[in-house]
């Protein structure tokens, strides 16, 4: 006999003591990591990194999000002064000509060129912070028809609707129209308490990639928030922190994400694109700081996405450090040469102000909010 989970006894059909053998060693299916791990298993890897992302976010109310991209090579003054310092010790010890003194000469200059990024980090830090108080203290809230994904664009849905009724009949063929009841999970789901949330819950996230650089300059704005409210319901002040995303990628130069991330809304990655894809699944706008192949790679990505109407077209898009981004890309001739409209350059706010950048995405983000004001707010 044996004593199951509730202390009740077990009955086997026969005593695994009277075998002259040992029983047959044998693993479940999703404890078998020999399998999940290997190229037959991708899709439910795939799978897992949506599911996994979506109820933990929905979990944790997260229903809209600005973007921060940028390099992860950037550093704030801080953190550069602390890295020369010691790359000049470094080639003040190894013999000239040396491997040592190439390597520690080689990492002066690349520092020496990335300088002037550290005035943009502590600008990031601080419109993350704003961003991140904003949302807490003013109740903003999408409205329910601009929370997530297609449903975001009111062009595509008609052009869904009308492609599904042109498709209804092929030929002599009728095509059934299939019905499915919302999941809970579902933006369409009705929930008891509505669409609208506490004001005493965060409504609005900054979200980057989780690394290094800019994304923890960002992350790091989001974690200084310390706002202080009156809840009505229990007749008492509450304190809540800022909160903010790091979605991670898996990478051999990364070594996990910045401390600034907040643990329960810390993801990582193993595909690019389930990462890509909820990063744009909640962006009510996004932050583009100076940066290389990743951060031009997504910005192409969000505004292709807006272009053609996958994304809401009007979300905002701002473009820190004017002078980089009009250096690094020609975006006049892009328009002059009719591979884009010269109206998808217009819409991009270009700038090195912090005021200026707060101004424009807050303006826009209230254009398609809710604003909620169920309980009192401290003053």
């Amino acid at each position: 006999m044996k004593r199951g989970r509730a202390g009740k006894q077990v009955e086997y059909h026969r005593d695994p003591s009277e075998w002259e053998m040992p029983a047959c060693p044998v693993v479940k299916a999703y404890k078998n990591w020999d399998f999940l791990g290997s190229s037959h298993a991708r899709h439910i890897r795939i799978l897992t990194e949506y599911e996994e992302t979506l109820q933990r976010l929905r979990a944790n109310n997260v229903r809209s999000t600005v973007m921060f991209f940028g390099s992860a090579r950037s550093k704030d003054r801080k953190q550069y002064d602390k890295a020369m310092k010691q790359a000049k010790a470094e080639l003040e010890a190894a013999e000239a000509g040396s491997e040592a003194f190439q390597k520690a000469e080689g990492v002066i200059k690349r520092l020496e060129t990335s300088e002037w990024m550290c005035e943009y980090m502590e600008k990031t830090t601080e419109l993350a912070r704003r961003i991140t108080e904003w949302g807490m203290l003013t109740g903003y809230c999408p409205k329910s028809d601009s929370v997530s994904g297609v449903a975001r664009s009111s062009e595509l849905k008609r052009r869904i609707e009308r492609s599904a009724s042109q498709d209804k009949h092929l030929g002599e063929v009728k095509v059934p129209s299939f019905a499915y009841l919302p999941h809970s999970t579902d933006e369409s789901y009705k929930k008891e308490n509505g669409d609208l949330p506490s004001a005493l819950e965060q409504s609005l996230f900054v979200c980057t990639g989780g690394g290094p650089g800019f994304m923890e300059a960002a992350n790091k704005g989001a974690a200084m928030v310390t706002v202080e409210q009156y809840d009505e319901r229990t007749k008492a002040r509450v304190v809540r922190p800022g909160r903010s995303i790091g979605m991670g990628i898996t990478l051999p130069f990364e070594t996990g994400l910045n401390p600034y991330v907040t643990p329960e809304l810390a993801f990582e990655y193993h595909y690019f694109f389930t990462r890509k894809f909820w990063m744009a699944f909640y962006m009510q706008a996004l932050v583009v700081a100076p940066g290389g192949f990743g951060t031009c790679d997504e910005l192409f990505e969000i505004m292709t996405l807006k272009q053609t109407g996958k994304m809401n077209k009007q979300m905002p898009v701002v473009l820190f450090g004017k002078k980089y981004w009009e250096d690094i890309i020609n975006w006049k001739a892009l328009a002059s040469y009719g591979t884009i409209a010269q109206n998808d350059v217009d819409e991009l706010c270009f700038t090195d102000s912090v005021d200026e950048a707060f101004e424009f995405l807050t303006k826009a983000l209230m254009k398609g909010a809710m604003v909620c004001t169920t309980h009192g707010y401290a003053e």
